[in-house]
């Protein structure tokens, strides 16, 4: 998915991809007040010295968090665009954390079937088809993956406008034409979330 091997989005709700000129927004403080890291860490639940994969890390704002809270957890940040993972290697944040590893998308032959749990925050409405089944082969046979993304049901400031994102049950539908088993539902102030087993 990165310039070498951009899959097509189709099937993705919003077709353009984040635009690293908006980065900072990743970054606003603000962003934990409705998408708290520590209620994230909570419900991803992943086992003890498992492989978590953050899919579509951005500048690695959760992934870094996760990495701190579980330092038992080895955490890839994947993304598609170096920009990004420049970024997120310039945090000092990331510097002081030994078990989180940023790898572009290229490495996605090397990480099939290797992650226990997958992370994908505000990532479903984006991705493709090509990458959402790439997603699912990055589980392990029972891997757990964790979606958190803009609610369309919601009135909110912040975030795509709701034509361009899903409600839960649209996702649900989508992810589970791919090979996912939804086993938990709840909502966040703005954002819907999924939790999906490999079937």
């Amino acid at each position: 998915m990165s310039e070498s091997h951009d899959h097509s989005r189709h099937g993705a709700r919003q077709a353009k991809r984040f635009d690293p000129a908006r980065a900072a927004k990743l970054d606003d403080p603000e962003r934990f007040e409705y998408l708290p890291p520590a209620q994230v860490v909570e419900m991803l639940s992943a086992p003890p010295n498992s492989c978590v994969i953050d899919f579509g890390t951005g500048t690695g704002t959760y992934a870094i968090e996760l990495a701190k809270r579980r330092p038992d957890l080895e955490v890839i940040a994947l993304d598609e665009q170096p920009e990004m993972l420049e970024m997120l290697r310039a945090k000092p944040a990331a510097a002081e954390v030994k078990n989180l590893r940023p790898l572009l998308t290229d490495a996605l032959p090397e990480l099939q079937q290797k992650a226990d749990s997958i992370l994908g925050i505000n990532v479903l409405h984006e991705i493709g088809d090509d990458a959402l089944r790439g997603l699912v082969a990055l589980l392990k046979p029972e891997g757990r993956v964790l979606f958190v993304d803009w609610n369309s049901d919601v009135e909110r400031p912040v975030g795509p406008s709701r034509d361009q994102v899903y409600n839960a049950s649209e996702a649900r539908k989508r992810i589970e034409t791919f090979g996912l088993t939804v086993e938990g539902q709840s909502e966040l102030r703005y954002h819907y979330v999924l939790m999906a087993r490999r079937s």
